[in-house]
Order: structure tokens, then C-alpha cells, then sequence
């Protein structure tokens, strides 16, 4: 006789809606102890807002949720913790100026250190769940890595038995993941319960026992793991059509450099500058990508060579003048786009509607002296939704209101629509779905026909699938930079994200 086993986590017809929106309509989904849980769905699916639900962060509209067969009702993050509920997010929520053991103590008030037997503790869960990462360090001198193992040590300290983990390898390298995934498996085997969104369809098959789906924020597929057959089977449950995973990059006739960065240095850390002695050119007809594991100097070039940061040392080429660190941020504006890789803060602005974001950074294309021929301007606007299929609520509707695909299509329409002899492209694909991704990729490589773009990511297939040439980052320098065309150059690239520098 087979004995039924229990659900530990139950959602029963939950809801959720923000103004006349349904983030969430209906959703009823039952998990099980021992299990590993992968949700998947297109940008504004309502995956974020689920796990909100569940973890405490938002209270639903209507339905309920049963955990290990008890009703629950949390009000904060803090009381889904308590019941065993906690989560790790993109951004991690750590002090960088606390030790590993501190940030786990923090509960928010005073912490009260018992130095060895808080340190132990620590130490024999590391250990347990196999979380490489010293409790006496401090966080800023932690990997991205090492930085997302304290997160899951804070959940692990609280007891939490279901831990949720949003785009959880956004920021790792290829062996990080190889290692979370491993973590994951362990902390399946002690009965824990993970719940992990992705966009990577590779990874769901590489370690997912159950698979859930929404689409337009319901429910609309739950299945075993072992029941699908390949990543175009998932691309398919989640779009509900055919995608292209596989994308085509034409042969191009690369031209002159656009830009020339020579003995580039970056502003100074605590303990060394961000970056220095960075030596690369930029040709038309190319994409060059800088890739390397966050945290090790990329973000900051990028934001120096947008004009962001100053520059220390060095001198950039661009437009025919030859610009020195101090003059680099005063150059003109012409000639040059950037797609920052946080487009919520950096790249729009949310409370502007959709046209007061697409005019944003070429106010003087639509007027003069802040006088903005508004008629123009949704002209321009409702053309550029169109042609970039921009989802959600007309253009004169807010920007926030867009999910993270349609908001990234709208700062890239923005940013082509200035016809740029150089594209710079932070992280253009990171948190996006298949659909949007591909939508992203192709403009990528129709702006590389006409220019430059100098795309800098983490994604290593993203790396590979779009570039002519791809330059490594470690700690600040540029180890190597390598041509994407040449398969034996796949493996060294990893090792080089790595710091390893094999030859």
C-alpha cells in the first residue's frame, strides 16, 4: 500500500492585483518536501509577485496558503522567516562593512555576538550544506559567490526548512553554479524544499526535480522534470509558441576602431583601483564584449566609459579626438548610447510616462529649452512601441508599470533611435525572458551592421552566441581578449573568468 505524503507548502487560488492589473489570478500550486522547484515564465508572467506572496513581502488579494497543513497568513518577511519561509534576492541584502557572522546576526537591531559559539554554528553549517565562505571576513572582500552562500547561511541560521532564490546565477561563474547547484542537491537531500525563477532553460534541466509555469499571471502548466525533453519544449510552455534559441549572426565587414581605450585606470578601492592598464579598441562592424564575473572591475569601466565615473589614468579615442582621463567626461554627447544594466534606476525613470522616458536622454531632438513638441514626441514614441512590440498600458502610461522585458525594449528603442556610432550594452538580457531576450539579441546584431557596440556581460552563452571578440576581466585588468569564432578559445574563457590564466 502507498502512503500518501503531505504537501509542505499549498497555495490555494491566490490573488493579486495593483490598480485594475491582476499581478497574480487564481494561482493554486502544492510542493512537497525533499524537492527542487524551478518557475518559469515570460517577463510580467507574475513569478516575482508569488514569491513576494510567499515569502511575506506582499499580503494577497483573495485565496489563502497552507503550510505542512496549517493555514498561514504573514504580514512581513520577517514572520514568513520565523515560520521557515525565507529568500534570497537578486540583490543581495548584506552590509559590506560587517563580517559574514554579523550580516547573519542582523536581525535589525543590536547584534549580540557570541563570538565562538556564533562562529562555530556558522562554521558547522558551512560545512553541513558544503558553503565555502569564512565567518570572520568581512563582505566587501567576499565573491559574488561567496557573498550569495552568506545569504542562504542567514536563512539556514533562522531555520528556514522552504528557501526561495530569485535569478540565483545572474552573477556567478560557471563553476559558482556548478557549485549552488550542488548545494541545492544537498539541501534537498536534508528535506528543504528551493523554489528558484530562472530564465535559463539549461539550468532548469540541469537540476530541477519539478517544473511550474506561468504565463500572464496564472498558472498554466506543473510537471516532473523528467517529463520534458529538451529546452525548445520549455521555451514553448512559457511563450506558448515556437522560439528560436539558436541565434544567427551574419558575416559583417568590420571597419576602423570607433573607440580606442589606452592605459585606462579606474578610481581607487579600499584597497586597489576598480580597473587599470585597460588597453582595447572598439571596431564598426563588431560586437566587442567584456565579460567576467561581477565584481571585478567591468561595472565600473563601463560606467566611466558612459561618462558616469571619472577616469584616473589614461586616454579614450573616440570621434576622431584623442581625450585625456580628466576631459573624457566632458566631451560632447553625440555619437554614443549606453544601456545601463540596472533600467530602473539608472535607465528610466518610473513615474515618467513612456514618452517622457523616450525622449529622456534627446531632449533636444524634440525642442529647445525644455520646450518639447509633445506631439512629436508620442509620435516618435508610439512608433518606436510599435515596431518593438513594447507591451503594457499605451505611452502616455507610467514607466514602472512595464515588466522588465518591455522596459528594456524601450530604453534600447531610446538609445538606436539616436543613431550611435558606438552602443554600449551593460548586461542588455540579464533577468529577461526567452521572447524578450531574442527580441534584445536581434537588435544587437542589426545595430552591429551599421556601428560599433561594446556589450559587457556575465552570461557566458550571451558572450559566445552574440560577440566577434570577447575580453576577460579579473580583479580589474583584462587577462585576455579572445575571438569568439574559435571553439578550442570556450574553455579558456571559462578559466579566465576564473582568474586561472592558462595558455
Amino acid at each position: 500500500m502507498t502512503v500518501s505524503v503531505p504537501p509542505v507548502l499549498t497555495l490555494n487560488s491566490l490573488s493579486k492585483r495593483f490598480g485594475d492589473v491582476y499581478a497574480n489570478r487564481a494561482v493554486s500550486w502544492t510542493l512537497q518536501a525533499g524537492r527542487i522547484y524551478a518557475l518559469l515564465g515570460e517577463n510580467g508572467a507574475g513569478k516575482s509577485t508569488l514569491m513576494s506572496i510567499l515569502s511575506g513581502r506582499y499580503q494577497p488579494d483573495s485565496g489563502g496558503i497552507q503550510l505542512k497543513g496549517r493555514p498561514v497568513h504573514f504580514q512581513s518577511p520577517a514572520q514568513a522567516l520565523e515560520m521557515g519561509i525565507g529568500m534570497v534576492y537578486q540583490r543581495f541584502m548584506l552590509v559590506d562593512s560587517l563580517t559574514v557572522t554579523e550580516n547573519i546576526l542582523l536581525r535589525g537591531g543590536p547584534i549580540h555576538l557570541r563570538a565562538n559559539q556564533d562562529i562555530r554554528h556558522i562554521r558547522e553549517l558551512a560545512e553541513r550544506y558544503g558553503l565555502a565562505v569564512k565567518p570572520e571576513m568581512t563582505v566587501r572582500d567576499l565573491s559574488m559567490g561567496e557573498r550569495q552562500r552568506v545569504e542562504i547561511l542567514k536563512l539556514l541560521h533562522r531555520r528556514a526548512d522552504i528557501l526561495i532564490f530569485d535569478e540565483p546565477t545572474a552573477v556567478l561563474t560557471h563553476t559558482e553554479i556548478e557549485g549552488l547547484f550542488a548545494v541545492f542537491r544537498r539541501l534537498r537531500a536534508e528535506g528543504k524544499t528551493i523554489i528558484f525563477i530562472t530564465h535559463k532553460l539549461e539550468e532548469v534541466m540541469a537540476v530541477a526535480d519539478d517544473i511550474a509555469v506561468m504565463r500572464r499571471g496564472r498558472m498554466v502548466s506543473q510537471l516532473p522534470a523528467d517529463k520534458v525533453r529538451s529546452r525548445h519544449d520549455l521555451a514553448r510552455l512559457m511563450v506558448g509558441r515556437e522560439v528560436i534559441l539558436n541565434v544567427d549572426k551574419p558575416p559583417v565587414t568590420v571597419g576602423d576602431p570607433v573607440m580606442t581605450a589606452s592605459g585606462l585606470t579606474g578610481p581607487a578601492g579600499t584597497s586597489r583601483p576598480a580597473f587599470q592598464d585597460i588597453d582595447f579598441d572598439v571596431r564598426r562592424g563588431e560586437i566587442f564584449t567584456i565579460t567576467g564575473v561581477a565584481g571585478n572591475g567591468q561595472e565600473a569601466l563601463v560606467a566611466a566609459l558612459a561618462g558616469l565615473a571619472p577616469l584616473d589614468g589614461g586616454t579614450v579615442t573616440f570621434g576622431n579626438h584623442t581625450y585625456s582621463a580628466a576631459r573624457w567626461r566632458q566631451r560632447p554627447a553625440s555619437g554614443m548610447a549606453y544601456i545601463p544594466e540596472d533600467r530602473d534606476r539608472t535607465g528610466s525613470i518610473g513615474a515618467f510616462s513612456l514618452v517622457e522616458n523616450y525622449i529622456l536622454t534627446q531632449l533636444n531632438a524634440f525642442g529647445r529649452s525644455f520646450l518639447v513638441d509633445r506631439h512629436q514626441a508620442e509620435q516618435k514614441t508610439a512608433e518606436a512601441v510599435a515596431r518593438f512590440q513594447i507591451r503594457g498600458g499605451g505611452i502616455l502610461g507610467p514607466a514602472g508599470h512595464l515588466s522588465g522585458g518591455n522596459l528594456q525594449k524601450l530604453i534600447l528603442a531610446r538609445e538606436l533611435s539616436r543613431r550611435p556610432d558606438l552602443l554600449i550594452a551593460e548586461q542588455p538580457t540579464q533577468g529577461l525572458d526567452v521572447q524578450a531576450t531574442e527580441d534584445v539579441w536581434q537588435a544587437l546584431l542589426r545595430q552591429r551592421k551599421t556601428s560599433a557596440v561594446l556589450m559587457v556581460t556575465g552570461d557566458l552563452k550571451e558572450a559566445l552566441s552574440l560577440s566577434d571578440r570577447i575580453a576577460v576581466m579579473f580583479r580589474g585588468r583584462i587577462l585576455d581578449i579572445v575571438s569568439a569564432r574559435d571553439t578550442a578559445d570556450i574553455d579558456r574563457i571559462k578559466l579566465l573568468m576564473a582568474g586561472i590564466e592558462a595558455h
